[in-house]
């Protein structure tokens, strides 16, 4: 005998028409949420002017080659971490203090100005904004003929060298005196004084063949490398007319460009800055902080990560 079939249950029709009135109120407020929040920024970055010419304007900054190394920045936590931050060859750190925000007029480039690349770089820009200005080498740091010198990779130096017992005094750091044997301050090599006659002196570099000298600086230095090994191809005294002719081989390669930097005979501070296997030469570009000019930088693409702080209108 089969069992008198179960009552169907109602639906409480009243809680689900409750429920689905609540969530499209939920959406509604959601939607209108989004719409006015959007709204309201687009309304702030309205009323936020762009930078143009004659603005002062204030931002931190981080320099960098291509390669990403830092060459300048106005922020310490840059300037002190060189794991994160890595410098270039001629980066100089500064005290605590002076990292700190820079000022500068929008446009204004030249004589008082920045350079012509960033001076036009933040035209445009807005208060709070953080962009990088690509700087191209033609609106970046010319190079000054004057600070840069070529060299040949085989280069050829006299065996006898001329100096006045003055300039002997200034460069050996005592008086010359026939016959005896000095070390070359900037070679390494042994020198010979040949003669003193009249004032003059006449000196005979004394290397011998194979000989490897550092000139430019000791590139085995792990804090702080330069230079590179120079090695003496050939030595012979009777060359050039009896003046003697010696070959030295540089041991440079394109891989140092922008990655070594040494110090020249005169003193100043520089960097590999060309290789031309070519033509058998390379090219230093000395750094000169007398006259603002720094070897390294000049002549190339550069790249500010800036942060606009503040926008005084013109």
């Amino acid at each position: 005998m089969e069992s008198p079939p179960k009552p169907t249950e109602k639906r409480d029709t009243g809680r689900i028409v409750m429920a689905l009135l609540i969530a499209a109120i939920v959406i509604s407020v959601g939607a209108i949420s989004f719409v006015v929040y959007t709204n309201s920024q687009a309304t702030k970055s309205l009323t936020i002017p762009a930078i143009k010419a004659g603005d002062k304007v204030m931002m931190n900054y981080i320099g960098r080659f291509a390669d990403g190394r830092v060459f300048d920045t106005s922020l310490l936590s840059v300037g002190l971490n060189n794991a994160l931050y890595p410098k270039s060859l001629t980066y100089s750190a500064k005290s605590n203090a002076s990292y700190a925000p820079f000022n500068m007029t929008a446009g204004n480039y030249g004589q008082g100005g920045t350079i012509k690349g960033f001076a036009l770089g933040v035209i445009g820009l807005h208060e709070g904004d953080r962009v990088t200005i690509d700087v191209k080498p033609g609106d970046a740091y010319p190079v000054l003929s004057q600070y840069v010198r070529p060299i040949d990779v085989h280069q050829q130096i006299s065996v006898l060298d001329f100096m006045n017992d003055l300039q002997f005094t200034n460069t050996f750091g005592t008086d010359a005196v026939p016959g005896q044997s000095y070390k070359h301050p900037f070679w390494g090599w042994d020198v010979v004084v040949v003669s003193v006659v009249l004032h003059q002196v006449a000196i005979r570099n004394d290397p011998t063949i194979g000989q490897v000298v550092y000139p430019f600086g000791n590139p085995n230095d792990l804090a702080k490398p330069s230079g590179w090994p120079v090695t003496v191809e050939s030595y012979d005294q009777s060359a050039s007319d009896g003046n003697g002719l010696i070959v030295l081989k540089h041991g440079v390669s394109q891989a140092d460009v922008y990655g070594v930097k040494g110090m020249d005979s005169d003193g100043s501070t520089f960097v590999v800055s060309g290789f031309n296997s070519t033509a058998g030469t390379f090219q230093i570009s000395k750094s000169d902080s007398s006259a603002g000019y720094n070897g390294e930088i000049a002549g190339r693409e550069l790249f500010f990560e800036v942060t606009i702080i503040e926008v005084t209108s013109a």
